[in-house]
């Protein structure tokens, strides 16, 4: 079993791809935290390494859910995905996520409300699988209720990372703490929207674009990211002089990327271009990340 799991792993979970694009999401988000918080210093800890290995594994448990969610579907039209080309049994990943996923609690243990954020979003995650295997709902077809549905389970993620901020500086939520963890989920919804938005759907595809059309989609996806940058200056109101304010700025990076991604796919190109797609969202952790440790890190 270990062996096909590792398989699986290099298969759908490559980790020179998806670690460092996790990590940059706990630091990112961390230090997007610091910055529009009250603290007046901050230093990546023991706490934080913990909060990165978390979402790098429990990214994985949810790629393994989504699998066995999708066995059917990919059986039909994606028969290289690992589970229906035999590289991986469903009892595999059933085994897989169950450790996984006792191993993350054991390891939040002692973080009270830490720990009761991470058991929240891994049990809506388990409810929203069963849901799907069991009874089949939401139908594969209604893209805007599966949207609904599976929609939380990014900002669950998000609101562990705050729970996880807010237990290492012992402070307590706020709006701003909020509204950037609305920021970036609507990050989320830009990279959702933009990398299903095709001119010509393959056979079987699940696309919005079926749904809202091409422009349509490509308006949702770009209206997300101009949004999200948006309500991140607010918090960080570079215009204003002082406390390293201009540094916010940086926050207007990652837009770039989703606004040639819709260039590119407004002047001929068949669907938004994957790599300008899914480099939207480790860049802009990343620039929260500097901005963070600019205004919150680096040394006076």
């Amino acid at each position: 079993m270990t062996g096909r799991w590792g398989r699986y792993v290099a298969a759908a979970y490559p980790p020179a791809v998806h670690v460092p694009f996790m990590l940059s999401w706990a630091i990112g988000l961390t230090a997007l935290f610091a910055a529009v918080s009250g603290v007046s210093r901050w230093r990546p800890d023991g706490g934080l390494a913990v909060t990165a290995v978390t979402l790098v594994v429990g990214m994985l448990l949810l790629r393994a859910m989504d699998d066995i969610r999708d066995h059917e579907y990919d059986r039909r039209h994606n028969p290289h995905r690992p589970l229906p080309a035999g590289v991986v049994r469903e009892r595999d990943l059933m085994v897989l996520v169950v450790l996984g996923a006792a191993a993350l609690l054991l390891l939040n243990a002692g973080r009270g409300v830490v720990l009761a954020a991470l058991a929240g979003q891994l049990g809506y995650t388990a409810v929203v699988i069963t849901l799907d295997r069991v009874y089949g709902w939401p139908a594969g077809d209604r893209l805007a209720l599966h949207l609904a549905v599976n929609l939380p389970i990014q900002p669950l993620l998000s609101i562990y990372v705050y729970t996880a901020f807010l237990h290492a500086e012992g402070r307590r939520p706020d709006l701003a703490g909020v509204l950037a963890i609305v920021a970036v989920t609507l990050s989320g919804v830009c990279l959702e929207f933009g990398r299903k938005a095709t001119r010509r759907p393959r056979p079987g595809e699940r696309t919005y674009s079926t749904v809202l059309g091409p422009w349509g989609t490509t308006a949702v996806a770009l209206g997300a990211a101009v949004l999200a940058t948006g309500i991140v200056l607010g918090l960080l109101r570079p215009w204003q002089s002082g406390a390293g304010h201009a540094w916010g700025w940086l926050a207007l990076v990652p837009l770039a990327w989703s606004v040639a991604a819709a260039s590119r796919f407004v002047t001929g190109a068949p669907r938004w271009p994957v790599g300008l797609t899914i480099a939207y969202i480790p860049v802009t952790y990343a620039s929260y990340l500097a901005v963070g440790w600019l205004t919150k890190g680096a040394p006076a």
